[in-house]
């Protein structure tokens, strides 16, 4: 494909948003058989100081607004209270829990995972890996990073960390990315597809510069997912031995053509886009988000919000339109504004004198369905001073963006790295399964999790894990570190069940925590397919075939609540007209029918769920 070199401009509402695209090149390829390759050392290396309040790094410059805010709004220790209870959803059960990647003394636990519609688990923590199958209870390989990147011998005393897992329902395979070094010399991404739907069989493993721009920068805090074509891979640019406050360049996001990787091609077709800003301020910690059912595409949207900001009510929504391949990407910024405002969040407290860190309040997770995305981060609830969860809502996100949010949370508990899993069955339905860690000054720390409902309504917090001592990895300093990633994935196959990983306090030394968890006893199915043969034949529709508007009369035998949909002749939901009260007897509906496509359409009136009446009509020019 020919690669373009091309600068976009948007300016919407005064505001002035830049970014600019360049195509690259990987800077090597290499095929491993795990199998064949083991790590006995495993060794790995970090720094394990914490950041001293009166220093002058960007964590520094955190600490002292945590203080500020917690000095505003202090923590106000009232009857142990869930604020975001009020009618509760139901509460979900537990299938499974197990103790994940062995610990290997790094931290804190960056936990990642996917699963397979084959029940297959790959999971992360760190620099350490592991392949479980759920259906006979084995493990098939662990190991380390290392055996990755045994095709790139310069690398192997580099330390690998921030390991992101995916698993893609569409060519059922795995990805697994991570990064190399910390410093711009030997800075790099690792991305490796699975060759198959069986992680023991060999790796395609592609090195990205984590320099891409040759600018001396190393990238750091990666995410990722995945479209119907693509994988998108975001990372922050920092300076070498730079505080965040001066250290900080940018954040990319990389664009990659996923089939390259799964055919091992030898160059991945992609391109990186930066110089995201608004006005002169570089967006950072841009988070994609995941298809919520199924993959999205063909444009992918990214959130972020004004993370190091003691308090803000601005997010952004970030659209990339188009693939790769089409010649056609561009990159578009919107503003948003939330009417609660969300807050820095402070650090989690424990039994002993020491707190967790919460970081900043970065977007941790994201899902997008046909008309919405969910997202959570972190956030202060001011009304305790506790750490809690900001869920935020973006409808109509393609069209003309409305967004709300709420904070869960609790007046004792603190919660720290939430992520979100869709446990939807049909189009836009906003069930999730939202997992954390979370701790508390009268009791140990532990992994949990809240399900949200089709009404919005949540259930009471689940703990998944209780911890069995507090965290305690630092010898010194009252500040440890809890965990910057929480994994979590639905199985597509099974949309009802949710799979998490997160982190616990063991008495010598901190653990992942692996779980299962179902929001019904058995999935539901969706909704059924429509058909041409509706089971009552009611009303009149006109015109017939149809240019504009569209008249449809029925009656009802009572007033009920009612849906009507549109449906294209291949099914797809098209829009949904009406989902409201109508009342007993005759009643019409009109629409216009202009916008539509030529071919054939279905509307469908049903009362909970049930299907009442079926209509088609022809759409001509």
């Amino acid at each position: 494909m020919k690669k373009l070199l091309f600068i976009t401009l948007l300016i919407s509402f005064n505001n002035f948003f830049s970014q600019k695209n360049t195509p690259l090149k990987t800077i090597g390829y290499s095929r491993v058989t795990l199998s064949e390759n083991f790590d006995k050392w495993e060794i790995n290396l970090q720094n394990k100081e914490m950041p001293n309040p009166n220093g002058n790094s960007e964590k520094d410059r955190l600490l002292k607004l945590k203080n500020e805010l917690s000095l505003k709004y202090g923590h106000k220790n009232k009857n142990n209270f869930e604020k975001v209870i009020s009618d509760t959803a139901n509460q979900v059960m537990i299938e499974s829990g197990f103790n994940g990647n062995p610990y290997n003394n790094r931290v804190p636990n960056d936990n990642t995972i996917a699963i397979s519609n084959d029940g297959i688990i790959v999971s992360g923590i760190n620099s350490r890996f592991i392949f479980y199958n759920t259906n006979n209870d084995s493990i098939l390989e662990q190991g380390s990073l290392h055996t990755l990147t045994t095709g790139f011998p310069q690398f192997n005393t580099v330390s690998k960390y921030d390991p992101k897992f995916i698993y893609d329902p569409a060519e059922d395979r795995f990805i697994i990315t991570f990064l190399i070094g910390t410093a711009w010399q030997n800075s790099n991404i690792c991305v490796a597809f699975s060759s198959s739907n069986n992680p023991s069989d060999p790796w395609n493993v592609y090195l990205l510069s984590g320099n891409p721009l040759d600018t001396e920068h190393w990238t750091d805090y990666p995410a990722i997912a995945l479209s119907q074509d693509e994988l998108f891979i975001t990372g922050n640019l920092l300076a070498n031995g730079v505080s965040w406050q001066l250290g900080f360049q940018q954040s990319l996001i990389w664009q990659i053509d996923k089939l390259d990787g799964y055919n091992g091609e030898s160059e991945l077709d992609m391109q990186v886009w930066s110089d995201i800003k608004d006005d002169s301020i570089s967006l950072r910690n841009l988070h994609p988000a995941r298809g919520a059912r199924e993959l999205s595409g063909p444009n992918q949207y990214l959130i972020s919000n004004k993370n190091f900001s003691a308090e803000s009510d601005t997010v952004y929504l970030i659209e990339i339109t188009n693939t790769l391949n089409s010649g056609l990407a561009n990159l578009n910024i919107t503003r948003l504004s939330v009417e609660d405002h969300y807050f820095l969040s402070p650090n989690g407290r424990q039994s002993i004198n020491k707190e967790l860190s919460t970081n900043d309040s970065r977007v941790l997770g994201a899902i997008i369905d046909e008309n919405w995305i969910q997202y959570v981060h972190n956030s202060m609830d001011t009304t305790y001073g506790t750490a809690g969860i900001y869920h935020g809502i973006i409808e109509n996100y393609s069209t003309v963006p409305e967004i709300n949010g709420r904070i869960i949370s609790d007046s004792i508990i603190d919660y720290g790295y939430p992520n979100i899993a869709s446990t939807a069955i049909n189009p836009n339905e906003k069930e999730c399964v939202i997992g954390f860690n979370y701790t508390s000054p009268i009791d140990t720390n532990g992994v949990a999790c809240y399900y949200m409902d089709n009404s919005t309504n949540y259930s009471l917090r689940t703990i998944l894990k209780h911890g069995e001592a507090p965290i305690n990895s630092f010898v010194s300093g009252q500040l440890d570190r809890w965990g910057d990633y929480f994994g979590i994935q639905r199985r597509y196959n099974e949309p009802c069940k949710v799979w998490m990983s997160g982190m616990y306090g063991k008495t010598s030394s901190n653990a992942s925590w692996i779980s299962s968890v179902a929001v019904s006893d058995t999935c539901r199915n969706p909704d059924p397919v429509v058909t041409f043969d509706p089971p009552f034949n009611n009303g009149t529709l006109f015109p017939n075939p149809a240019i504009e508007w569209i008249v449809y009369d029925f009656s009802l035998e009572e007033t009920s609540m009612i849906v009507i949909s549109l449906f294209d002749a291949q099914g797809k939901l098209v829009k949904t007209l009406f989902n409201d009260q109508a009342n007993k007897g005759e009643n019409r509906l009109s629409f216009n029918s202009f916008f539509l496509e030529k071919g054939l359409y279905i509307i469908r009136v049903t009362e909970n769920k049930n299907i009442l009446f079926t209509k088609k009509f022809i759409k001509v020019n």
